[in-house]
């Protein structure tokens, strides 16, 4: 932020942009935001989520359906996540840059984006070890916190008795 706003200040006050703040925040900045947050996003359901629930199916079937499409979505994203960390090594290697004033190293921009995507897959892979540990309650999908909505005993999370957890 403190880059924009200098940026700013030197365009309109001064009328000498920083040459190279479009380039970093176009390139690095909006990728970082973008897919850095994605797991905490997730995490604290700040996410847009269609939640379609068939009420014709059992508590049950639909649980064993949530925790699938959550083990499909985990496994795309982690298909995503080799290709293109493959690709950021490729791109090291090669010395591949993005061509300008600048030459920004193009395998930093996709190595942003597969740290992203590995992130949210293990944030779902715990998601669905917890699914497995509560014998299949769909609760913790759709939690922020699955102790705070009862679908752990404190011994699944780790905690020793009569402790709380830290925030």
């Amino acid at each position: 932020m403190f880059i924009i706003f200098f940026d700013v200040v030197g365009r309109y006050a001064f009328n000498s942009p920083i040459s190279w703040v479009y380039d970093i925040v176009a390139i690095y900045f909006l990728n970082a935001i973008l897919y850095l947050m994605a797991s905490e996003t997730l995490r604290s359901g700040s996410h847009l989520a269609l939640d379609l629930q068939v009420r014709l199916l059992p508590q049950r079937v639909w649980s064993l359906l949530q925790g699938a499409a959550w083990l499909a979505v985990a496994a795309v994203l982690a298909l995503a996540c080799w290709q293109i960390g493959g690709a950021a090594i490729r791109s090291l290697i090669a010395g591949e840059v993005h061509p300008g004033l600048y030459e920004w190293p193009v395998w930093l921009e996709k190595g942003i984006v597969a740290f992203g995507l590995a992130l949210l897959v293990v944030r779902i892979g715990l998601r669905l070890t917890r699914f497995c540990l509560t014998g299949a309650d769909a609760r913790v999908f759709h939690t922020e916190d699955a102790h705070d909505a009862g679908a752990l005993p404190p011994a699944a999370l780790g905690e020793a008795a009569g402790g709380g957890r830290a925030r």
